[in-house]
């Protein structure tokens, strides 16, 4: 049975004053209840969904330790939710104000996970995983075969998922197909192998798909077409049956001058694939016909591996999607009969 907004409300105060420096599961999952409920009380400013998306992050992170927390985990997971409850308590709407502790707060938390995965990287193989990021080792997935069925299992679908530890070199080969986005105004260059699905949205969904946190594949099925024949890659490969129950994470790339929020003025849905990780990311497309990748230079900043020059000689920034869907997206692994 869901709680309601008092009941949500309560439960943060009572955690902004708790002297616990732990967090166990009889305080885990009400807060993960509270934070469920306040979202859909907020689903229309992304600001403070962003909050919430974070505290979630943050308590998920800590309920995996079950040990004493991180005295910077405490501190951010307790301003985040007094954050929470006095913009409620004020009942006033200043999307400014919102807008401008979303970004601090933001950066906060990629300060907080950068913190916790340097003070745990001399430790690589018992590295606990950082907020947001709850995802099975790479040498656990069994090996792919001719005889395998793809199946679906989540890796961090949180839209604040912490990144990975280890490099995301990716240097894209002159000569391939790329498209041209914008994430906001920002122009960026996508190597088009990595592109599953290219998808419009109408105006009058994109709002309610910007407040969601994920995407159900089903709703790019379209009458008398299979579902797997509409995508490219590996999702292609997953029966429709399994593709139709499967959603992925609305993800936002970051770093060099990228947007820290979603668009509101994106026009189409891309479907991000990098081996068999997965996500979909609010875009505007810029041009309707592929481009060419003439040179590339590798320049790594956040989720941008370097500069790409296209058969035009105009140059943009380009996506890593291995970087940005280790971290964010879905992980697809295959089964053995």
């Amino acid at each position: 049975m869901a709680i309601s907004i008092d009941e949500s409300i309560r439960i943060f105060k009572a955690e902004i004053i708790s002297q616990d420096q732990r967090l166990p599961q009889r305080r885990s999952e009400p807060l993960l209840e509270a934070c469920a409920c306040l979202k859909q009380r907020f689903k229309s400013r992304k600001n403070i969904l962003a909050l919430l998306g974070m505290a979630e992050g943050v308590v998920l992170y800590m309920r995996k330790r079950q040990a004493v927390a991180d005295p910077e985990c405490l501190d951010f997971l307790k301003e985040t939710l007094a954050h929470v409850v006095n913009i409620y308590e004020e009942g006033k709407f200043d999307p400014e104000r919102e807008e401008e502790l979303g970004r601090r707060m933001y950066k906060r938390f990629t300060g907080l996970k950068n913190q916790l995965q340097e003070r745990r990287s001399p430790q690589p193989a018992n590295r606990a995983a950082t907020p947001s990021q709850d995802r099975p080792p790479a040498n656990t997935n069994p090996p792919a075969s001719k005889a395998s069925r793809p199946t679906v299992a989540p890796a961090s679908n949180a839209a604040g998922a912490a990144g990975s530890n280890r490099p995301h070199r990716y240097a894209p080969i002159p000569g391939e197909s790329c498209r041209l986005i914008k994430i906001g105004e920002f122009p960026l260059l996508v190597v088009g192998k990595a592109v599953a699905r290219l998808a419009p949205i109408k105006p009058s969904e994109r709002q309610a798909l910007l407040a969601a946190t994920e995407v159900s594949l089903k709703d790019f099925s379209r009458l008398f077409r299979r579902l797997p024949r509409l995508f490219h890659g590996p999702l292609s490969k997953i029966p429709a049956g399994r593709l139709k129950k499967l959603k992925l994470p609305l993800i936002l790339p970051r770093g060099g001058g990228l947007p820290p929020l979603p668009p509101e003025n994106a026009d189409h849905l891309l479907v991000l694939s990098h081996g068999q990780w997965h996500g979909v990311i609010p875009v505007r497309l810029a041009g309707s016909k592929p481009l060419t990748l003439k040179r590339f230079q590798a320049a790594a900043n956040g989720d941008i591996a370097g500069l790409g020059t296209t058969d035009d000689d105009a140059s943009y920034p380009l996506l890593n999607p291995r970087a940005l869907l280790e971290r964010e997206g879905f992980l697809t692994m295959p089964e053995r009969d």
